[in-house]
């Protein structure tokens, strides 16, 4: 039964990278980044459309952007438990409506997380820098 799980789970890894990922284009305007800056509440979402989490708190600091994410129903994240810290660059962000949008597939931000190294409470981080 391993194998099988094993055998199904490669077999979906090599689909999913055989698809095109959506490309996001960022374009935050100066007034966008005064807008949202500090603000908790905001939905984000990854290039594909999948839902991130809610913003607990968000910080734009210069070409850098770092949001705190808390896992929310239908979250990619939802199961982990544990709030999300995602730093990166500002260009990576486009804002649609009243959400942000990652340039970034889910399957880049499930690869890039990284957890706490003690078992204790801690968030996951995320750096999207390149």
């Amino acid at each position: 039964m391993t194998g099988f799980k094993t055998a199904l789970a490669s077999i979906a890894t090599a689909a999913m990278l055989s698809v095109p990922a959506t490309v996001t284009h960022a374009d935050l305007s100066p007034s966008d980044i005064q807008a949202i800056n500090g603000q908790s509440g905001i939905r984000v979402f990854s290039a594909d459309g999948d839902f991130v989490g809610l913003t607990n708190g968000l910080r734009v600091s210069g070409e850098r952007t770092r949001l705190f994410l808390l896992p929310r129903s239908g979250s990619i994240f939802r199961l982990r438990g544990r709030d999300v810290i995602i730093t990166t660059k500002t260009d990576f962000l486009t804002l649609r409506g009243n959400d942000l949008v990652l340039d970034a597939s889910t399957q880049r931000l499930r690869i890039k997380v990284q957890t706490p190294a003690s078992d204790e409470d801690g968030a996951l981080t995320i750096l999207l820098l390149t």
